[in-house]
């Protein structure tokens, strides 16, 4: 990091600023919630770095961002102004692979909770029991795209729904009533503040394990227009990945048995050793036989999750909204 600098703090102050400079050409800062550093993306190796409002997440995964923390907190002061808190939620599995411990403390401040806005909905985040750094921005642009996929008195049901993100979008932007599924009772708890923060009228919550809900809903024949698939990801490793594979295949095809004709089913996988032409595969293989299909949006994570031509490894979120008919097929 000194590259021609003077000091370590004058390399950590540039590297931060110019990953700013970055989010500010691109809308986000002046929307208040967006990843600032994205590790390579930014050259920035083992650091990640998400703004909420006054709320600033790190995240480290190598010992030496870990050694240069205190710079790192001072820069994100002096860059983004001093009237922030700045909370280490560095507990990812990667750290206890390169025998590192897991950290969770505030550096600087105390806030716990804000408010962000995100396209036509509005999200309580709590970067204290929330997962991740609080909340999965790297699905910020697939949630904001749900917005022109719905008409005016859909149904909609959300898997893996977390605190309401694609859900709630729906709601906003004219579904008749959304059906979200969602087993982790943190998660619920905030999803609930959420409907009510965005004053949503028509849902149903399903505290319960989602391959239990499918099960029912497919038994009892549910349909609705628009199915939301966004579950954690099943293939954590190499050896894993043929286990993994058949599970999402599993999900997939029973998510798509409740999609209407003509409905829409929007799949994502955030499982690094799935690559886009698997997850495309995988696809194909659930859909083609029940279904003429059409893929109108193919895409990844958020444009302020940046990446360069080598960091494969920041290539890991695969989605998909799809158009889904009966085929004519024999």
């Amino acid at each position: 990091l000194r590259e021609c600098f003077s000091s370590l703090e004058e390399a950590v102050y540039d590297r931060v600023f110019r990953a700013f400079r970055v989010r500010e050409k691109l809308g986000f800062v002046d929307e208040g919630a967006y990843r600032l550093i994205n590790a390579d993306g930014d050259l920035f190796s083992g650091l990640i770095v998400d703004v909420y409002n006054d709320v600033v997440v790190v995240q480290s995964s190598s010992q030496a961002i870990d050694a240069i923390m205190p710079t790192i907190v001072d820069s994100l002061v002096g860059v983004l102004g001093g009237d922030i808190s700045v909370y280490e939620k560095s507990i990812q599995r990667s750290r206890r692979e390169v025998g590192l411990g897991f950290v969770e403390r505030f550096h600087r401040g105390s806030r716990v909770e804000t408010v962000i806005s995100e396209g036509n909905s509005r999200f309580i985040v709590n970067v204290v029991k929330g997962q991740k750094t609080g909340f999965f921005l790297d699905q910020r642009d697939n949630r904001v795209k749900l917005e022109k996929y719905v008409r005016g008195g859909e149904k909609v049901l959300d898997l893996f729904s977390y605190t309401g993100g694609f859900g709630i979008h729906a709601a906003n932007s004219g579904a008749s009533h959304v059906t979200f599924v969602e087993e982790d009772p943190e998660a619920v708890s905030i999803l609930k503040r959420n409907i009510k923060l965005n004053n949503v009228a028509s849902y149903e919550i399903y505290r319960d394990n989602v391959w239990s809900f499918l099960s029912r809903a497919e038994s009892r024949g549910k349909k609705y227009d628009i199915v939301i698939v966004d579950p954690p990801a099943f293939i954590q490793s190499r050896e894993g990945f043929k286990k993994g594979y058949e599970a999402y295949k599993n999900l997939f095809r029973k998510a798509s048995s409740l999609v209407v004709e003509g409905g829409i089913l929007f799949l994502s996988s955030c499982s690094f050793f799935l690559s886009k032409e698997k997850f495309l595969k995988l696809i194909h293989e659930v859909i083609f036989e029940s279904y003429e299909y059409s893929i109108v949006d193919l895409g990844g994570a958020s444009r302020d999750h940046v990446v360069r031509f080598v960091d494969k490894h920041l290539n890991y979120l695969k989605t998909a909204y799809i158009v889904l008919r009966k085929t004519l097929r024999k």
